[in-house]
């Protein structure tokens, strides 16, 4: 196997996780990961709906998902 498909497999594992645990208003606590590199709301659901590859984004979105799924869990 790639690299190359390793890491898509890789990101869509995420993805699929950011899916299942994301919840209903997460844009506002994925700009607060972000500090200073705030995005817009629109852009923030674009990248989590059409699977944009923006890494910081993707990475913000998964730490909320997987504090959505602690807080759960708990």
């Amino acid at each position: 196997m790639s690299s190359i498909t390793k890491n898509k497999e890789k990101i869509n594992e995420r993805f699929d996780f950011i899916e299942q645990w994301l919840p209903v208003r997460y844009t506002s606590s994925v700009n607060l990961i972000l500090k200073k590199d705030k995005k817009e709301p629109s852009y923030i659901r674009q990248v989590k709906k059409e699977r944009i590859h923006n890494k910081k984004i993707i990475n913000a979105l998964y730490k909320v998902a997987l504090l959505n799924k602690l807080q759960l869990e708990n």
